[in-house]
């Protein structure tokens, strides 16, 4: 399962269907991969709140999952997911960029983006489960 920040901002949150989720997964032995560019949304996040408490909370808490790095691979594909979505939205399809990585991810290990965000993954055309 490929985490986005909307469940890792959930789970910090406390939101319960989140934290089920999450535990389902953990107790089924689901790896649950952190892409480096959701690592970069979470510290952008919390840097914004400039709470020493909440950062250490954040790194303790992303420190338990394994990351996916971007590499030549993921970035191709994820040219071309956004591309492909652009091209069918007619112009800007209004996904992020980092959200095209986060979806390349995805594609290229082949596995569901865990979001709660999911409109923008389907305009990339990737699986999703929400919570």
């Amino acid at each position: 399962m490929i985490l986005d920040t909307s469940y890792i901002f959930d789970l910090m949150d406390g939101s319960r269907a989140a934290l089920a989720l999450g535990h389902d997964l953990t107790e089924s032995g689901e790896v649950q991969w952190l892409p480096t560019p959701v690592v970069a949304e979470v510290y952008y996040g919390v840097t914004c709140t400039k709470s020493d408490d909440e950062r250490r909370r954040v790194r303790n808490a992303l420190l338990g999952y394994p990351r996916v790095d971007i590499n030549e691979e993921i970035a191709r594909t994820a040219s071309t997911l956004l591309a492909e979505a652009d091209r069918d939205a007619g112009g800007d399809s209004g996904v992020e960029t980092n959200d095209a990585y986060i979806g390349a991810i995805a594609t290229v290990l082949d596995d569901a983006v865990l979001t709660a965000n999911e409109t923008d993954f389907e305009r990339l055309g990737v699986d999703v489960r929400t919570y």
